[in-house]
């Protein structure tokens, strides 16, 4: 009799227990179950209407080594970021270095909205050329970026960086003849200051 009273006084506390431990497993296995999963639709880019104008001719290639612009001037370093803002340009011209490397470029911007572009880098082993119809905007801020039409995946990017805005070029080499010169091709500088492209 003492043992079977013992057994039921044995019996609660062994079953609170395992009460505890169920409601503590419970607790963990609650807090383990995922949450919903967000709405995984990929982010479409914007795609702004780029108009086709007719292409017009490149400014001529210079046949002498174009000076160098002037030094920026310094500012010493920046209290604060630069705003983004729509990038104004309006700019033809043609350069040249000591190498005879040479660029020869047509661009109009206009808050932000590219509405001519045609550019042409060129080297002694060949050359890239770029133009508007074949590329459509996707973006506008903070820098603008120009996708190819056709799916290789080119793009062109205009940015600001001090005065001068920058045309870079990545993944293009099927805009370059022979391909294998896109790997030394240059990003355009338009100085704004002076009005030319180096």
């Amino acid at each position: 009799m003492r043992i079977a009273r013992a057994r039921s006084r044995h019996r609660p506390g062994l079953a609170r227990g395992a009460w505890l431990a169920l409601g503590a497993a419970a607790l963990v296995a609650g807090c383990s179950v995922p949450l919903p999963r967000p709405d995984t639709t990929p982010d479409v880019p914007i795609t702004t209407p780029t108009p086709q104008p007719e292409l017009r001719e490149l400014p001529p290639e210079p046949l002498a080594a174009t000076p160098p612009a002037p030094p920026a001037p310094r500012s010493g370093r920046p209290r604060r970021a630069m705003s983004a803002e729509p990038i104004e340009l309006a700019m033809r011209c043609a350069a040249r270095d000591e190498r005879r490397h040479t660029v020869q470029a047509d661009v109009e911007v206009r808050d932000g909205r590219v509405r001519y572009l045609r550019a042409r880098v060129a080297q002694p082993r060949g050359a890239c050329e770029f133009a508007l119809p074949d590329f459509e905007q996707t973006r506008v801020l903070p820098s603008i970026e120009l996708l190819a039409r056709d799916g290789s995946g080119c793009r062109l990017l205009l940015w600001e960086q001090g005065p001068q805005v920058v045309l870079g070029y990545d993944n293009c080499a099927q805009y370059c003849q022979p391909q294998t010169v896109f790997s030394d091709a240059l990003p355009i500088l338009f100085d704004l200051r002076v009005g030319r492209c180096d």
